[in-house]
């Protein structure tokens, strides 16, 4: 007997394929769309239960990851411009835009490889930057806050997700 409160969906690989290669041609941010192919792979994780192991979700599930790893490509390859263009122009605002879209990993991937492309010159100058600004951050956080271990961010009037762009860049930057 059904539940006459649930709905049997019925995919195929080409179909689903079609669907994703359209939403992937079609998209305007990357970022959002990979994240909309990662909250489809889980869908059917949670949802194909009944499934799992057989041929057909065995197949979907191939399909699926195989897209969402194009996807991860692409906003690989689109961040890492993005990313040399805002470290070339020291610019915090844009280097906050990739490393929030991206996974810490991801970020630290593809900063290795930027770094590999700017000039010496550069990479001294940005070593100076991030370490300035971590450390000035990290100071008007501890005065903001009145105990050494805990962070004010609005108190101290600094985005925590820049604080975490700059420590990571100077992490990379700047091994301790």
């Amino acid at each position: 007997m059904t539940d006459s409160k649930s709905l049997n969906l019925s995919i195929n690989a080409s179909d689903l394929e079609n669907f994703c290669n359209k939403l992937l041609s079609r998209s305007r941010n990357i970022a959002k769309t990979h994240d909309a192919l990662i909250t489809l792979e889980s869908f059917f994780s949670v949802f194909g239960k009944p499934a799992h192991g057989t041929e057909a979700y065995l197949l979907i599930e191939s399909t699926i990851k195989a897209i969402t790893e194009t996807s991860r490509q692409q906003l690989l390859d689109n961040s890492s411009s993005d990313l040399l263009l805002a470290l070339r122009q020291c610019n915090i605002i844009a280097l906050t835009v990739v490393h929030t879209s991206l996974s810490r990993n991801d970020f630290y991937q593809i900063l290795q490889t930027v770094v590999g492309q700017l000039s010496d010159d550069d990479i001294r100058l940005l070593m100076v930057w991030s370490a300035n600004w971590v450390k000035e951050a990290k100071q008007l956080l501890k005065e903001a806050s009145g105990v050494s271990d805990a962070m004010d961010f609005d108190k101290a009037d600094i985005s925590a997700e820049q604080f975490h762009a700059m420590t990571d860049l100077d992490r990379v930057l700047n091994p301790s």
